[in-house]
């Protein structure tokens, strides 16, 4: 699907065979305006539950997941599982935060007697502070690969994708955008910093960029080397177009 809202969405291909085109994008941009703005989504909540409005969001994401796999060569799946990872590591990160925050609310034991949270007892490290995702060495990747996971998504997808199709070159050029995005913080990180002011642990910033740079460069050799043996990149075929007598071929 596309990162950018109101263009790719439940039921796209069947909108676009009825003969919709952008302006129907742009009308429910407009009504999903509409009804942000005017308070209406505060009415629709308090009358539908979010337990009864969850389901469908799971259905409609299915959908739209079942929809990308069928216009997608099946070479460029593993680009379009790869894509989600970012994204349910921003998840797991929510997840724990509130799942921490709501024992610590609980209260503690101290001789077997229950204190309450915020009278004489607290937490020795905020559940949603940064400090607490630098506790285990789980934590910190957990914490840095959810960051702007839409971008991340991208940059990796795209990687996979021409990783897929042989074009090495232009995936070590996505892996050293990556690595600039990096730099200024806008993957990885909570906040878009300057490279050479780097917010939170400095290292451990330059670790990522050094990693994308290094991926970049391990393509490029793998590309040279490709071209080297006057092996042009071409576009493999997927499984289902190769012919039985190919396929015999390959395996001897």
């Amino acid at each position: 699907g596309s990162p950018w809202g109101m263009t790719v969405f439940i039921g796209h291909g069947a909108f676009k065979a009825m003969g919709a085109q952008v302006g129907y994008s742009f009308m429910t941009g407009i009504a999903f305006i509409i009804v942000c703005f005017s308070g209406l989504s505060s009415l629709v909540l308090s009358i539908f539950p979010a337990e009864v409005l969850n389901p469908i969001i799971l259905y409609v994401g299915l959908v739209v997941c079942v929809e990308a796999l069928e216009i997608t060569p099946p070479r460029h799946w593993p680009a379009f599982l790869v894509a989600l990872v970012p994204g349910f590591f921003n998840w797991a990160q929510q997840v724990a935060s509130d799942f921490a925050a709501a024992v610590c609310e609980q209260g503690f034991l101290v001789d077997g007697s229950l204190v309450e949270a915020g009278s004489n007892a607290a937490c020795a490290v905020s559940a949603r502070s940064n400090e607490a995702w630098t506790l285990r060495p789980t934590l910190v990747a957990v914490r840095t690969f959810g960051k702007g996971y839409i971008l991340t998504s991208i940059v990796w997808a795209a990687m996979v994708v021409y990783i897929a199709d042989s074009k090495f070159g232009m995936a070590a050029i996505w892996s050293l955008i990556g690595a600039a995005l990096s730099a200024f913080g806008l993957v990885h990180a909570e906040v878009v910093f300057l490279p050479w002011e780097p917010e939170g642990d400095a290292s451990f910033h330059w670790e990522l960029v050094g990693g994308y740079v290094l991926t970049a460069g391990f393509l490029v050799v793998i590309e040279l080397v490709q071209r080297f043996k006057k092996q042009p990149s071409q576009e493999p075929k997927d499984i289902e177009e190769v012919s039985p007598g190919e396929a015999s071929i390959e395996r001897v």
